[in-house]
Parts: structure tokens; sequence; C-alpha cells
């Protein structure tokens, strides 16, 4: 759901947030996490809200990608997820003005949770420990994610040892991360500036707005490291989230999932270089950023988890930022058949943060 991370569904882990107390003044942190309830779904067309959140410093989806984008969006729903939907009129919005409802203090408590690699202060072992514990809670079985990320990380053999793969992640996330920091925009300034628009826990408050969106497309490059809800598809990609889907309090699901059209538009060598050195017309980018942000619907609708390695369903992490290629592998009746844990309804956990003014339910 944290996290493509983070495609993911996100919930906060308390003891990464309690951790950090003792050392970091929190502004109102969350008394819990609540579930978020399933969806009750109508038979009928599913109709969907969108905004298109831009920053002016990177190249955007034209109004034709955007109509490619929900165009594809809508026939993977169909044919990936049984599930017809149509969409409201897209509304744009630039970043620093859809980020600005949310309470400072609904992101402050956030803050603490970021690794920050940007001034060099992060605590490995606190990120060490984060990937720990998600090796050690992920549903999927330990032999297939394990392969996923030894085929990524380039190992020979594959094996299952969580001190080994805590270090493993976050080696490899940390050394891909140093580089997509070296990307710059066209305006010759790093794509990773001072602003916090690349930290995935910034995104996460989107929850917190009063009036939100079922689905957000950006241009802009989240890529990041903190210490609660890692992903392993993430850290492989170094920190790249390709989208996510979170709570969202005035939602009509209970949620809502954001996802980032840079990888797909970049063709700076190193997103390239994640693709497996495929290049994208367009048109194409946005067809196939429309079919692969299906995977996030699947999260929305279903609270599908992630059936690592079985590729035929687009529920399973894309293999680093090989977009075609995981197009290409997409097969529903081949993903039925596969049976996987991770395509069961409800298999996520989907929560949302309880504060001190709603009191404990």
């Amino acid at each position: 759901m944290h996290h493509v991370r983070k495609a993911c569904i996100a919930a906060f882990s308390l003891l990464a947030i309690t951790s950090l107390v003792a050392c970091v003044e929190l502004s109102r942190p969350p008394l819990d996490f609540v579930p978020v309830p399933l969806p009750r779904l109508s038979n009928g067309v599913i109709k969907l809200s969108v905004a298109h959140v831009v920053n002016e410093r990177f190249e955007k989806f034209s109004d034709a990608q955007i109509k490619n984008f929900l165009d594809a969006l809508k026939v993977a729903s169909k044919s990936e997820l049984r599930r017809e939907i149509e969409f409201g009129e897209v509304e744009t919005f630039s970043i620093e003005q859809y980020f600005k409802p949310i309470p400072a203090s609904k992101v402050a408590w956030r803050n603490a949770l970021i690794y920050d690699f940007k001034k060099g202060s992060g605590d490995r072992s606190q990120l060490e420990a984060a990937y720990e514990h998600a090796i050690t809670k992920q549903t999927a079985p330990a032999k297939y994610w394990a392969a996923f990320a030894a085929r990524e990380i380039g190992l020979a053999e594959v094996d299952t040892d969580p001190l080994l793969w805590k270090k493993r992640l976050v080696d490899t996330h940390l050394q891909r991360l140093s580089l997509l920091a070296g990307i710059k925009a066209a305006d010759c300034r790093p794509v990773i500036d001072a602003t916090p628009y690349n930290e995935w826990v910034f995104w996460s408050a989107l929850g917190e707005r009063n009036a939100t969106h079922d689905v957000v497309i950006t241009n802009q490059l989240v890529a990041s490291a903190e210490y609660g809800d890692v992903d392993i598809h993430s850290a492989l990609r170094g920190g790249v989230t390709v989208g996510t889907t979170d709570f969202a309090t005035h939602a009509q699901f209970g949620g809502q999932f954001w996802w980032s059209t840079y990888a797909f538009s970049s063709n700076d060598p190193v997103i390239v270089s994640m693709r497996g050195g495929e290049r994208y017309d367009p048109l194409e980018a946005a067809r196939l950023a429309g079919t692969l942000a299906t995977h996030e619907l699947g999260h929305l609708l279903f609270h599908y988890g992630h059936p690592f390695g079985v590729s035929a369903c687009v529920m399973s992490p894309i293999p680093m930022l090989r977009f075609r290629e995981a197009v290409t592998s997409l097969d529903a009746t081949a993903c039925e058949a596969a049976n996987a844990p991770g395509m069961k309804i409800g298999a996520a956990d989907m929560r949302r943060p309880v504060y001190a003014a709603e009191g404990k339910r």
C-alpha cells in the first residue's frame, strides 16, 4: 500500500514511531492505527475522481497522455480486476497547492520517520531494523520474495536469512538512491532538492486532506528512505515509489492512490538503466503507466496484497522499472490459476491513524 512501492498499501508501524519519541518531539502523533474496512462495491460501474498534481520543474503528462493513461487504466481494470470504472473530470493542481491544506501537525510526526540521506544524518541501524521487520512480517512465501530480490541484486544463490537480507536491502537502497540524487531536472538543479516532495512519508499525509480524490496522478519523483513501512521491491530500485495506496479519511472507499509518471517520462540514464534500457514514446509511456496503475486500484478496491514472482498478476511488484516487460507479462487467467495468497481479497492491511481528538475506537 508504502510502499509500485510502495506499488503497495501503506500502514505505519507504531513500533517505528514510538522508537523515535525519546529523541524527537512529535507533533500530535497518532494514538493508534485502525483498519480501513474493505469497500462495499456496487455491481455497477465504479466512478473515480481524479487529480493531476504537477511539479513544474519536471516534464508532465500532456492532456493527450492523461487521456491515454485513464483509458488504459479503464481497460486494464476490466481485464485484470474484472471491474468497470469511469472517471470524473480531471482537476489539475500545482504540487504546492495540493499539499497546502494538510495540517502541519499531521505532517510533523511523519518527518521523524525520514532517513535523512540529504544531510547524511540517517541512522543505518534503524533502517536495517525496519527491513528486518518487513522481511519477518512479509506475507509472500520467503522463497518467492527472496528469488525476486536476488535476481535484481545479481546474487547467484538464493537464501532467506533475514539478517543477511536486511543488510543487502539497505546497501542496495542507499547505493541506488545516491545515483537518483545525482539526476538533474530541466532547470539543471537536482531532481531531489531541499523540498519534501520526494519523501514518501510526505505523500502518506495526502489522506489527511479534508477534500481528496480517489486517484492522484503526479509527475513528481518520489525516492526516499524511511524507518517505517519499507518494501523489498522499493529498496531494489533505490527507494523509488511509483505509486501507493493509503487511507484517505474523506474518500468514498476510505482510501486513495497516487501514481507517479516520472519514471515513465524520464530519459535520464539512471532511470533508463532501471528500466532495463526500455525507452518509450509519450503515448506508450502513458499507456504503460495507466495499465500498471491498475495495481494500486487492486489495493484500493479489494485490498489485494503482493503475489511476488507471479508476473501474470497485475498485483505482482514491478521488476525494477521494467514497465514494458511487466505489461507484456500480464495474464489475468494465468493469475487466477496461480491462486496466490496475495490475490485474496483483504490480503493487505490498510490502516489509518487515530488522533487524540477522535479518541480510540
